[in-house]
C-alpha cells in the first residue's frame, strides 16, 4: 500500500485528501496539522466566528474523515522530511507522495491566524473596548467591521495613503476610507504610530510557511522540483481560499498521474461595513481603473495599457461575479496562447 502524507490540515490539505479518495486512490492518506482542530473555514475567523453568529467552522463533520479513511494527526507538526520519510510528531513515517500544505505564518505576533486567535479576540471584544488594528488590508478591515458591530471603539493604523490602496488602487482605497470612517472607525493613514489601546491586533500580512523546504519551485499542477513532492495553498503563494482549493485538486490529480493544472484567475471576497467585495483577477497589473457606481454598489474594471481587463472588483453585485470570472479566464487563456 502506498502512502500520501499531507503536511498541513487546512483547506488545501483537506481538499487534496478528499479529491484523492473521490478519484479512486485506495492507499493510505495521513493528514497532519499542528493545530488541535480538524480542518476548518479560516475566512470565518474575522467574520461570523468573531461576531459570535457562528461557532462551528469545521469543514466537515469528524465522521467524514473516518468514512474516507483519512488519518487525522491533529496537534502534530511535520518536523523534518527526508527522501520518502518524515518525522511526524515523534513518529518516523514513510511516504510515497508528500504534499506540503503548511499554509502561512503571520509576520507579527498578536495576529488573527488561527481558531484559537479568533476565540481569544472574541472573548475580549465588548462595548467600549479600544481595539487598535495595525494594517488596513482585507483582514484588518473585516475585523474592524465586526468589532464596531459589537460596540468596540476601533482605530486602524495604516502606513499607506488609503486602506487596500496597494492592491485596489488609491481611487478605490479613498472610497473605502470614506465608508470606514462613516461607520465610526478612527482611520489613521500614512502613519505607523500606535495609539493607546486595550487590544492590539497586527493585520500586516502573512508569508508562506516554507520551513520544511525553503526554496520551492511549483508548477500549475502543484509539482515541485523534488520527485513526489507537491505543494498547494498559501505555501505556494496563493493567499486565497478558492486558489487553495483549486490547487489542491490539481495536486491530487498529479499524484494520480493526470495533468489538470489550476489555471483559474485569482478570486477573493471580503465582507466589511455592509459591502460584499468580490475581486477577480490581478488588479496590480492594471494601468488604469474605470469605476461604475458608488457607495452601496459599484464595479471597478482594472485595465491594462491596451484597454483589456486584468481584474474586476464588484461591491454588492453578486450576480455579476460568474460572468467576470468567465471573462477573465478567457482573457488569461488568450494571453497564454499568444
Amino acid at each position: 500500500m502506498t502512502t500520501v502524507l499531507i503536511a498541513g490540515a487546512g483547506l488545501a490539505g483537506a481538499r487534496t485528501a478528499e479529491t484523492l479518495r473521490a478519484f479512486g486512490y485506495d492507499g493510505r492518506i495521513v493528514l497532519a496539522g499542528d493545530e488541535p482542530h480538524p480542518p476548518y473555514e479560516r475566512p470565518a475567523l474575522s467574520k461570523e466566528l468573531l461576531s459570535g453568529t457562528r461557532e462551528n467552522v469545521e469543514l466537515r463533520p469528524r465522521s467524514h474523515w473516518r468514512q474516507l479513511e483519512i488519518e487525522l494527526r491533529l496537534g502534530t507538526r511535520v518536523e523534518r522530511i527526508d527522501r520518502h520519510a518524515a518525522l511526524v510528531g515523534t513518529e518516523l513515517l514513510r511516504w510515497d507522495h508528500l504534499v506540503l500544505a503548511c499554509g502561512a505564518r503571520p509576520r507579527r505576533p498578536d495576529s488573527l491566524q488561527t481558531l484559537a486567535d479568533a476565540r481569544r479576540l472574541r472573548a475580549r471584544l465588548a462595548p467600549g473596548v479600544q481595539l487598535v488594528i495595525v494594517g488596513g488590508g482585507f483582514v484588518g478591515c473585516e475585523v474592524a467591521s465586526t468589532a464596531r458591530a459589537l460596540g468596540a471603539r476601533v482605530t486602524i493604523v495604516e502606513a499607506a495613503a488609503a486602506p487596500l490602496a496597494r492592491l485596489l488602487g488609491p481611487e478605490i482605497g479613498a472610497l473605502l476610507a470614506e465608508r470606514i470612517r462613516a461607520h465610526g472607525v478612527d482611520l489613521r493613514l500614512g502613519t505607523t504610530q500606535i495609539p493607546s489601546h486595550d487590544i492590539l491586533l497586527w493585520a500586516t500580512g502573512v508569508e508562506p510557511d516554507r520551513r520544511l523546504l525553503p526554496n520551492l519551485r511549483i508548477d500549475r499542477c502543484g509539482r515541485t522540483q523534488y520527485p513526489c513532492v507537491y505543494a498547494a495553498g498559501d505555501i505556494a503563494g496563493t493567499g486565497h481560499w478558492t486558489a487553495a482549493a483549486g490547487q489542491a485538486v490539481a495536486v491530487a490529480h498529479a499524484i494520480l498521474g493526470r495533468d489538470r493544472p489550476y489555471l483559474d484567475p485569482p478570486y477573493v471576497w471580503s465582507d466589511q461595513f455592509g459591502l460584499r467585495l468580490q475581486l477577480v483577477g490581478e488588479p496590480t497589473n492594471a494601468s488604469r481603473i474605470e469605476l461604475h457606481g458608488r457607495d452601496e454598489t459599484f464595479r471597478a474594471d482594472y485595465l491594462d495599457t491596451a484597454g483589456c481587463a486584468v481584474a474586476t472588483l464588484l461591491a454588492n453585485r453578486p450576480t455579476e461575479v460568474a460572468a467576470a470570472r468567465r471573462r477573465l479566464a478567457a482573457a488569461l487563456g488568450a494571453g497564454s496562447a499568444r
